[in-house]
């Protein structure tokens, strides 16, 4: 069990530190192209459409990470009154429930990033910028933050998990 949650640690990290990178272009990006704007009246070639695929690549690279931090929104009315096995079954129930959600999204997201890779496709705006790319992040991103709630829902069985979770950036 631990050599599972070590693993998926380092992917969340790896995929996290994907995320804080198009996090930081956005920041940069963004401000770089609005002095440009300002000092001259054009844009920055390619920056409106990189900051759209950007987006993309912070929310779903970012998703393992958030996820092993308890950052998601999360309603606890009923497992919070629960206790033992009731709380166990209702905590492995609710992250199974999100699992097979995030894999019902995954599974149509790798045969659309396979087909995406096979044309390399691109998006024509300002400038033609490449988006298959962006498609095969987001069905990692799927893929490894479903096996990361299946995990979460068999420990659960194994052992209580506290609904007031401290996330491990203050643990």
């Amino acid at each position: 069990m631990n050599v599972i949650q070590a693993t998926l640690r380092i992917v969340s990290n790896l995929f996290g530190v994907v995320a804080m990178l198009f996090l930081a272009f956005l920041m940069f990006g963004i401000t770089a192209d609005v002095i440009m704007r300002g000092l001259t009246g054009d844009p920055l070639s390619g920056v409106f459409e990189m900051s759209e695929l950007s987006l993309v690549m912070v929310v779903f690279m970012g998703a393992m990470w958030a996820q092993r931090d308890r950052a998601h929104i999360r309603v606890n009315i009923l497992s919070q009154r629960l206790s033992g096995r009731a709380h166990r079954a209702i905590m492995a129930f609710g992250w199974g429930c999100g699992a097979l959600a995030l894999l019902m999204l995954a599974w149509p997201a790798t045969q659309e990033a396979v087909y995406s890779v096979s044309i390399r496709e691109f998006r024509w705006g300002y400038t033609q910028i490449p988006i298959w790319w962006t498609k095969v992040g987001l069905a990692l991103g799927l893929w490894f933050a479903a096996i990361q709630m299946i995990c979460h829902a068999a420990f659960a069985l194994v052992q209580d998990e506290s609904d007031d979770h401290q996330p491990i950036a203050e643990a």
